[in-house]
């Protein structure tokens, strides 16, 4: 079992695969056509609530997810770009920490690294973590 300090520097050292995703903000009806080029931000999430998602792995591992909440992130910043997503698994397959290819009809498919929160897998999120703090 992973410490929390540990857990969370895991997490943050991760991100870089979902945060660099890209750079333009658009809308999240135009973003199926778009693949990764796009970042993703919180209102691309919101309609999404309790909606399915599917996730796989060039290995040939895949498994769904229903988008349960997305939550700000303590000292995250700004909230539109900072966020976390909570999804619960739909399928047999419990998710390992891992960059999935995870596909929405509305915001087509994206890289993004997902960690389970339980030893189960009952419940698996992503964090988006833009903070840039002034140096």
């Amino acid at each position: 079992m992973l410490n929390h300090q540990r857990r969370s520097l895991l997490k943050a050292a991760s991100l870089a695969p979902a945060v660099a995703a890209g750079s333009g903000l658009i809308h999240a009806s135009s973003l199926s056509g778009q693949g990764c080029d796009v970042m993703l931000l919180r209102s691309h999430f919101l309609p999404l609530v309790g909606r399915e998602f599917f996730f796989s792995h060039p290995n040939g591992r895949h498994w769904q997810g229903t988008l349960l909440d997305i939550g700000p992130l303590p000292g995250g910043g700004n909230l539109e770009q900072s966020f976390r997503l909570l999804f619960a698994p739909t399928s047999r397959l419990v998710p390992e920490q891992e960059t999935w290819e995870v596909f929405h009809p509305d915001l087509g498919k994206h890289p993004i690294f997902t960690s389970p929160n339980d030893a189960l897998g009952q419940e698996v999120e992503a964090i988006f973590n833009r903070h840039h703090p002034s140096t």
